[in-house]
């Protein structure tokens, strides 16, 4: 006959066995991963699968921007090193952007205002002495000296890269240079042949335009220009000075003097 004592002996080695069963199961999931909830947190839907899973976090090394990036119209940088030493600049001029149109207040308080119909505004600001505006068919300037905004015509041009100074503007694309001289109120057109921009520069009335093949030094009061052939060399830096322009190339000098309005070559290793 069947005891009730010998069936609680019986119940105790069950129990004794599902026990020793569960911490064997556990022990292994404690040693296999003990970093797993200081990383990512993942979600399990225990309910259906059609509800919406939360956003994952996107891996930190891994930079996803929020918006798409403009590439059309970016700001240039320079590739060699600018030492130039550039004074404290006041922009004093400034535009407001009306309905189909653009007005400039310029510092004797006058105004210049441009009709933007038909056009579409790619890039524009004020910095300085001047404002530039680029849309898909017109560049745009203005400047202190001016009485109306300046067009100069671009041809099937798509992206831009734009360089602001305190007298002048320059905008590059692969194919030609557009200068905006604050001081005669004109757009000077450069052709690239077979080389592309590395600087750009403007301190008072002069601009330096370095590209992989030559140095270009303009005058903006007279429009003059000064080239110089590189020489298959490569200006690692440069510096604009009240009286010259220094371009280093290795261990050669360019110096630039503003009062012969020439290029003097420089031997570093004498």
């Amino acid at each position: 006959m069947f005891s009730w004592s010998h069936s609680k002996q019986t119940l105790k080695i069950v129990f004794v066995l599902i026990g020793i069963s569960v911490s064997i199961g556990f022990i292994p999931s404690l040693f296999a991963n003990p970093d797993q909830f200081d990383g990512d947190i993942y979600y399990i839907d225990t309910v259906g699968q059609n509800r919406p899973r939360p956003p994952q976090r996107p891996h930190p090394d891994l930079h996803v921007p929020s918006v798409p990036v403009k590439q059309d119209v970016t700001a240039f940088s320079n590739w060699p090193t600018d030492k130039t030493a550039y004074p404290y600049l006041q922009t004093t001029i400034n535009f407001v952007e009306g309905h189909l149109s653009f007005k400039a207040f310029l510092s004797d308080s006058s105004e210049v205002s441009y009709s933007t119909r038909g056009e579409h505004i790619r890039y524009s600001k004020c910095f300085g002495d001047l404002c530039i505006i680029v849309s898909q068919k017109n560049l745009l300037g203005v400047s202190n000296s001016s009485t109306e905004w300046e067009k100069g015509h671009i041809f099937g041009e798509e992206r831009y890269q734009v360089a602001m100074g305190h007298k002048a503007a320059l905008v590059a694309s692969d194919r030609k240079l557009y200068l905006y001289n604050s001081y005669t109120n004109h757009w000077e057109t450069i052709s690239l042949e077979q080389e592309s921009l590395s600087a750009f520069a403007n301190l008072y009335d002069k601009v330096t335009i370095i590209t992989t093949r030559r140095i270009v030094v303009i005058d903006l009061p007279t429009e003059m220009q000064y080239e110089q052939n590189l020489l298959l060399r490569r200006i690692s830096q440069f510096e604009m000075r009240d009286g010259f322009i220094n371009f280093y190339a290795g261990s050669k000098l360019w110096m630039f003097r503003h009062q012969t309005e020439a290029f003097e070559e420089v031997d570093l290793t004498d």
